[in-house]
């Protein structure tokens, strides 16, 4: 039901080019808020990892007892603890976290042609690959494939069995 004084409602608070909240976006993650403000960068990531796997498992339990945690940066002393967990638990998911952070996530490859088969550059020759595919859904049984263009038609809905007394 529209306002009595004619206006739309929620016109003062709808979001507009010019109409924008004070703190636009997500919140930087504190890992992002603390390489800012520190000015961490990869190459302190590769170092800190180099020193980390250099020491032998007994050496980085040492490194992080009780006595001797408060004489490592707190970073260092967190990715020990994290190596050492997963060495224990038999999983590598710290490894991977910090080997992304360094070296980022790997590429992944997305394969759209269907094999070793490349889909055709040529318009005339992608509309005969999608004419061959239409006829071939048709062939296969399909009641209605929609042209180039078009909706398909819905399903026609199956009428109930009636009961036999």
């Amino acid at each position: 039901m529209p306002r009595a004084d004619g206006r739309a409602a929620g016109a003062k608070t709808r979001f507009t080019s010019t109409n924008q909240p004070p703190n636009r976006g997500r919140r930087p993650s504190q890992v992002k808020a603390w390489e800012t403000m520190y000015k961490i960068s990869s190459s302190d990531y590769i170092a800190l990892f180099t020193d980390i796997t250099a020491y032998t498992l007994d050496e980085l339990e040492v490194m992080v007892n009780e006595e001797n945690k408060g004489k490592l940066p707190a970073i260092k002393a967190l990715c020990i603890s994290a190596f050492l967990h997963d060495m224990k638990t038999g999983t590598l998911t710290s490894a991977n976290t910090v080997l992304d952070r360094i070296m980022g996530k790997p590429t992944q490859q997305i394969n759209f042609g269907g094999g070793d088969r490349e889909l055709p550059t040529d318009p005339r020759e992608r509309a005969a690959l999608a004419e061959r595919l239409r006829q071939n859904i048709v062939s296969r049984g399909a009641r209605e494939v929609a042209e180039p263009g078009e909706k398909a038609a819905p399903a026609k809905a199956k009428k109930p069995k009636e009961k036999k007394n």
